[in-house]
């Protein structure tokens, strides 16, 4: 192998610079995916639920006035529809958010098939990104950048 990896058929250096690059859209992506937030109605919009970026409810709205219109028997079902929706929608927006680093990065060769012992892509795949609890209007749900962010030294 030369210092360029040319006689291997690939710019060594070039695939770092990508490498990084993917990196550095796959974080992007995972911090706007773990900020985001959504929300659905029932019951003519009486019953609201919202959930964070994993599917989990993080604040339950019940208008004052749901029992002139529905019975009380009525409302877990009520909240149990708007939060499945709400979740639903997340996912899907979720997975729109990832879709396009995951499909450059599976066109893009491995470094661990290039070069033995380095790191896949794979390997800075954040797992258990942090996602917030808090209400959908909370500071703390501002994207803030990952510290890491930046690129390599």
């Amino acid at each position: 192998m030369t210092a360029g990896g040319h006689e291997l058929g690939f710019d060594f250096h070039e695939l770092v610079a990508n490498a990084q690059e993917q990196v550095g859209r796959l974080m992007d992506a995972q911090r706007q995916r773990a900020a985001l937030v959504a929300s659905a109605s029932v019951a003519d919009r009486m019953v609201t639920v919202h959930v964070n970026a994993q599917g989990v409810v993080i604040k339950t709205e019940i208008d004052e006035d749901f029992l002139d219109d529905h019975d009380l028997d009525d409302l877990a079902g009520f909240i149990t529809e708007a939060a499945q929706q709400a979740a639903a929608d997340v996912a899907r927006r979720g997975a729109e958010l990832m879709k396009p680093v995951e499909e450059v990065a599976a066109g893009i060769p491995s470094l661990s098939e290039v070069v033995d012992g380095a790191p896949d892509l794979r390997d800075f795949i954040v797992s258990g990104e942090q996602i917030s609890t808090a209400p959908p209007d909370a500071p703390e749900r501002s994207i803030a950048p990952h510290p890491g962010a930046g690129g390599w030294a």
